[in-house]
């Protein structure tokens, strides 16, 4: 399984740094959890990706349908969701691996 290499950031989404550089490392999840975080629109160059999950919270959300769309939003981006579950919370549990491009 290839892994990709990106900058990384902390948590709070501020750039990780190592002996006054840009920490780079394996991005898989970083990848992921930003594509569920932002709103579409988000990504100027990629209008469509984005799920948007703090604006689901509280909200109607049907479990099989946001299972969809996060599958829809992974294949978007180059990954194949091998796994998608969604706990009684809404705990959201994504095994995924990214296609060679």
């Amino acid at each position: 399984m290839t892994q990709r290499e990106d900058i990384l950031l902390n948590e709070s989404n501020e750039l990780e740094f190592l002996s006054g550089d840009f920490l780079v490392g394996v991005s898989d999840q970083q990848h992921v959890r930003h594509i569920l975080e932002a709103n579409k629109g988000h990504y100027y160059q990629y209008p469509l990706v984005g799920l948007g999950a703090n604006d689901l919270i509280n909200g109607d959300i049907d479990r099989d349908e946001l299972r969809q769309d996060i599958k829809i939003q992974l294949k978007a981006d180059n990954y194949r969701p091998l796994t998608v579950s969604i706990d009684a919370d809404f705990d959201v549990f994504i095994n995924a691996e990214p296609l060679t491009i």
